[in-house]
């Protein structure tokens, strides 16, 4: 009787054992390095790696940041007053990530006393970023996690792409089955980027980011009916995008009428209640920056929800009355440009080099106006008024 007893629970004791050791980390080190949840995993190892002594300040942020804030500067500008500030921004990145970050450095970068949080009045679209944000997320999550990211993705039994809210072995399911499908080419992958992209030194540095849209427009969405004419990488690059953004213009929400009413729409309540959940998340020192990116501004006229620029300030301000955070605007910072902005991005996402310094620019003395006198003049957070809650 034993016997078949344990014959039967032996199932359900493997998957607790497999379960235990993924959520443990057991298979970080074989993870794809150019997924979602592999650059988490490299950025965690850049963090703990021994050559980063400490860090005083962090960028959060999407690939909107990574590619439209000048980091190598900010960091210089950080050393040349006796400080660390290292970039942390990474595709994808919602609101989710910027939580599970908080907390992750909390526990092992207890150092870090204040940053940017920087993303754009996209990310005030919906609670979350799809499931695959897990996968960013998982690297980063406690042991115990579970409820931390249903806010932002809700399980859902009737689909598999969501059991990563609950389980590390179900997130990491299709990860091990391309690992299974060509074992030898995912560990020459890990070589090449051990011996190419492991140094923590890329946390203070800028990726490449040349070329411009000039040719295209990123005035209207109809500058995506341009792009039929290109032929080459690019093209195919910004036909993916274009299909992204019309799919989404299709489905415009109005946030406007919602905004006036007693009892706005579930999805808004979620959203706000998503953003401050995770910016509560980040108990430093000083005050929080967050940044709205510059958009293109075929993204307000034809893309987002109307009136998506006033909700993401109306949802912000709350905390700013709170003293929690700081808010810097730069959502037009390019639409009053003579070309419309075309000559500072790269794609319809993503800045330039030029853009970037530009942007960096105008930026760096306004995190800087509300130094208070013994702060650093960059990144010159104000000291928190209030203590901080979890």
């Amino acid at each position: 009787m034993l016997r078949k007893l344990l014959l039967l629970a032996a199932p359900l004791l493997i998957v607790l054992a497999l379960e235990t050791l993924f959520r443990a980390g057991l298979w970080e080190p074989l993870a794809r390095p150019d997924s979602h949840a592999g650059t988490s995993v490299r950025l965690k190892r850049m963090l703990t790696s021994a050559d980063l002594t400490r860090v005083d300040y962090v960028t959060l942020g999407s690939s909107r940041p990574l590619y439209g804030l000048d980091h190598a500067r900010i960091a210089a500008s950080a050393h040349g007053r006796g400080f660390v500030h290292a970039n942390l921004s990474m595709p994808g990145t919602h609101w989710m990530t910027i939580g599970a970050l908080g907390r992750w450095l909390a526990s092992h970068r207890p150092e870090v006393r204040g940053g940017i949080v920087a993303l754009s009045i996209q990310d005030f679209s919906w609670p979350g970023n799809g499931s695959y944000e897990l996968g960013i997320v998982q690297p980063f999550r406690a042991f115990f996690a579970v409820s931390d990211t249903m806010p932002y993705v809700p399980f859902d039994g009737s689909r598999i792409d969501t059991y990563g809210s609950r389980s590390a072995l179900f997130e990491w399911r299709e990860d091990v089955r391309d690992f299974a499908r060509n074992p030898g080419k995912r560990l020459g992958t890990l070589r090449w980027y051990q011996r190419n992209r492991s140094s923590a030194q890329q946390l203070f540095a800028n990726p490449e980011s040349e070329g411009d849209m000039c040719a295209i427009g990123v005035t209207a969405l109809s500058a995506c009916d341009r792009t039929n004419d290109m032929d080459d990488g690019k093209s195919r690059q910004l036909a993916g995008q274009c299909e992204l953004l019309r799919r989404e213009a299709t489905n415009r929400f109005d946030f406007r009428p919602a905004m006036a009413s007693a009892s706005p729409p579930e999805r808004m309540a979620r959203i706000r209640s998503g953003v401050e959940r995770a910016l509560r998340m980040l108990e430093w020192q000083e005050t929080p920056v967050v940044v709205l990116m510059p958009v293109p501004a075929l993204w307000k006229r034809d893309v987002l929800g109307r009136g998506q620029h006033e909700w993401a300030r109306a949802v912000l301000q709350p905390l700013v009355d709170e003293g929690r955070i700081r808010v810097i605007d730069g959502t037009d910072f390019f639409s009053a440009d003579s070309d419309g902005g075309c000559s500072a991005f790269f794609d319809f996402y993503h800045q330039n080099a030029s853009g970037r310094e530009r942007f960096t620019d105008w930026l760096l003395p306004r995190i800087a106006a509300d130094a208070v006198p013994g702060t650093i003049g960059y990144p010159g957070i104000a000291p928190r008024q209030i203590p901080p809650t979890r």
